[in-house]
C-alpha cells in the first residue's frame, strides 16, 4: 500500500501492504517504506495506551458508528479505490478470524512463520460489499471472536505474551506487540467509517 489515509473511507487495499518475501525462522526481514508507514499509523492511533481495554471497547463502537444506516449507504464507497463501511466491518470480522489463528501460533508454537496476505483480494473474493450480507450478523461476529480472543489473551501466563511470530511483512512480532497493533488497526478503521459518514453527512 503506497500511503495511509485518515480521509474518508479505507484504501481497497487494507490496512497492510502488499506481501514481502516469506520469513523464516530468526532471518531478519528488511521493513519497506509502506510497512513503516504502516506501524506509525497504527501507532499513532494507539498513542501509547494499553491495547487490551481499546480491544474491549472496539466492537461496541465499531456496531455505534455504523448504526441508523440504511443497506445502501452501508455498501456505498466514498471514492474509487475505498472501500465501503460495510467491506470495512468484512474486513475486520477477516482480520479477528487471521488474527484469533496467529495469536494461538505464536503461543502454541514459537518462533514459527506468519504468512501475509492480499487484504483487497481478500475482501473482493469474499464479497463483502454484496447486499446479501447482513452488517447486524457481521457485527456479533466480530463481538464474538473478540470476545473469545480476549479470554485467551488474558488468561495464559504472562510470559506468553514475549512468545512471537515471524511476519513475512514485518518479521519477529510478539504477542504483545500484535495486541498493540490490533487495538490501532481497529481505531484507524473505526476513524475511516465516523469520516465517511460525516463526508455525506449521516
Amino acid at each position: 500500500m503506497k500511503r495511509f489515509t485518515r480521509r474518508a473511507g479505507a484504501s481497497r487495499k487494507g490496512s497492510e501492504p502488499k506481501r514481502a518475501k516469506r520469513a523464516g525462522g530468526s532471518k531478519r526481514v528488511k521493513l519497506s517504506p509502506g510497512i513503516r508507514a504502516y506501524i506509525r499509523t497504527t501507532d499513532g492511533f494507539r498513542a501509547g495506551r494499553d491495547p487490551i481495554p481499546l480491544m474491549k471497547a472496539a466492537p461496541a463502537r465499531f456496531a455505534r458508528a455504523a448504526s441508523g444506516l440504511s443497506s445502501a449507504k452501508l455498501r456505498k464507497r466514498p471514492g474509487r479505490g475505498k472501500w465501503s463501511i460495510q467491506e470495512i466491518l468484512g474486513h475486520l470480522l477477516d482480520t479477528e478470524v487471521i488474527y484469533a489463528y496467529r495469536y494461538r501460533m505464536m503461543m502454541g508454537a514459537s518462533g514459527g512463520p506468519i504468512q501475509g496476505y492480499d487484504q483487497e483480494q481478500m475482501v473482493r473474493e469474499m464479497g463483502w460489499s454484496r447486499r446479501r450480507w447482513s452488517v447486524k450478523r457481521i457485527l456479533s461476529h466480530i463481538a464474538a471472536l473478540r470476545r473469545s480472543t480476549l479470554f485467551v489473551l488474558q488468561n495464559v501466563p504472562r510470559p506468553y505474551l514475549k512468545r512471537y511470530g515471524m511476519h513475512s511483512e514485518r518479521g519477529k512480532e510478539t504477542v504483545r506487540r500484535t495486541q498493540e497493533m490490533i487495538a490501532g488497526h481497529d481505531l484507524n478503521h473505526l476513524t475511516q467509517i465516523k469520516a465517511i459518514r460525516k463526508k455525506y453527512g449521516w
